[in-house]
């Protein structure tokens, strides 16, 4: 496990699992792709990060000579390790993207003394209490504005609109005020902001007390839930669009297995993937006749259903036996699924007649909610560790094919 987090490191445990383990965990050792877009950010973070610093002593770098720099980055880098993600942009086209954002802020924020630079990629490093986890945050522009209010700035080069409600700005941002606020105290007034570079939009956010409480607590949960996952071996792929251009797609369990299949050359031996592919491929097949079945056993009973009532019948006969259709008027409480706030009412209600032999202990909310988030003291945490034992649990789900389930024309 990593002995200091990052925002990255969350979002890859968040985003992929078995992708963290690869990196964060086993630290496998392989040969890292550069997409474009991740070398385009780069590149531009580092030009920005040049006219900050020369602005902030008065020095304004001359547009051809940054243009010149950005250029130069792109040369420094052999275009064949470079991955593009679609099949419609080439690697002129992303260098061509870059220098329109590096040339639209340039002409919008030169001299690049709008107020005192605090500093441009910034390492500090943030230690969360109970229990201690230490984090490291690298922001990209940290600056007081002249109305005395400490800038903390982010800049993206990618093509979707953000709001500070979003997950991402949220733990990102606020992990970084968190930074901010515990290597310099001094500073009272925070706001958060990111610059979306090929949008040409700012995204500012100030966090209130409870927000930044609410994402210390999130944050912890979140690391409590990489520790379980290490203890317990269980880091299940995640698959999404992003999959193609994984560092670690050869090792994945979830790709493993079709690159086996398309590797493989023509054999008459039944080799174990080719036994393996067979056996999904049955699964699959059974899998959906069941599901068939399933839809029209529902609709055939809710006709029965309604025929019987219709008909005053409660046994219907049939070519190879018979259908009993009992409907009676149950009186039930309400659960918390279909009312919450009622079911709340009903539970403070039951306490107060003393009816607690009535409630269920939820062992499954107590291990999700309180024991595995470490909500309790060490003490009574150990208490519950007595009840708590290990189980091997599988499931089977399926997938199918998109181009199976599209109708002909």
């Amino acid at each position: 496990m990593p002995s200091t987090y990052s925002y990255s490191a969350l979002r890859t445990f968040r985003t992929c699992p078995r992708k963290f383990k690869f990196q964060y965990v086993d630290k496998v050792d392989i040969p890292k792709k550069v997409t474009a877009d991740t070398y385009l950010g780069n590149v531009v973070h580092r030009v920005l990060a040049k006219l900050y610093r020369l602005g902030s002593d008065g020095i304004v770098y001359p547009l051809d000579d940054m243009i010149a720099l950005y250029r130069g980055y792109w040369e420094k880098v052999e275009r064949e390790y470079i991955t593009l993600t679609d099949d419609y942009h080439t690697v002129d086209d992303y260098i061509k993207i870059g220098q329109q954002m590096l040339v639209k802020h340039y002409e919008q924020y030169q001299p690049f003394n709008q107020g005192t630079l605090l500093g441009t990629e910034l390492h500090l490093r943030l230690a969360l209490p109970a229990p201690p986890f230490k984090f490291t945050a690298i922001i990209d522009k940290l600056w007081k504005r002249d109305d005395g209010v400490i800038e903390i700035c982010d800049y993206k080069t990618g093509q979707r609109l953000v709001r500070p409600q979003d997950e991402d700005f949220f733990f990102q941002m606020g992990l970084y005020q968190l930074a901010v606020q515990e290597n310099y105290p001094q500073f009272e007034t925070i706001e958060l902001v990111q610059n979306l570079l090929r949008l040409d939009e700012e995204v500012h956010h100030r966090m209130r007390p409870d927000e930044l409480d609410r994402l210390t607590e999130e944050i912890r949960s979140a690391v409590i839930e990489t520790i379980q996952a290490e203890r317990l071996d269980d880091f299940p792929p995640k698959e999404g669009y992003l999959c193609t251009y994984c560092d670690y797609f050869d090792f994945c369990p979830a790709k493993r297995h079709k690159l086996m299949l398309e590797q493989q050359e023509a054999s008459e031996e039944l080799s174990p993937q080719r036994q393996a592919y067979d056996l999904a491929t049955r699964f699959l097949e059974t899998y959906q006749r069941s599901r068939e079945a399933k839809a029209e056993l529902e609709a055939l009973r809710t006709e029965l259903i309604r025929l019987s009532k219709d008909q005053e019948l409660t046994i219907l006969q049939g070519k190879s036996g018979q259908v009993t259709v009992r409907t009676a008027r149950l009186e039930k409480f309400v659960t918390k699924t279909k009312d919450a706030e009622l079911f709340a009412d009903l539970s403070r209600l039951a306490r107060e007649l003393q009816l607690d032999d009535y409630f269920d202990l939820n062992t499954r909310a107590l291990m999700k909610e309180v024991y595995q988030k470490k909500r309790l003291p060490p003490d009574r945490l150990e208490k519950l560790k007595a009840y708590v034992h290990e189980i091997e649990e599988s499931r089977v789900t399926s997938k199918f094919d998109r181009e199976k389930d599209t109708p002909e024309d």
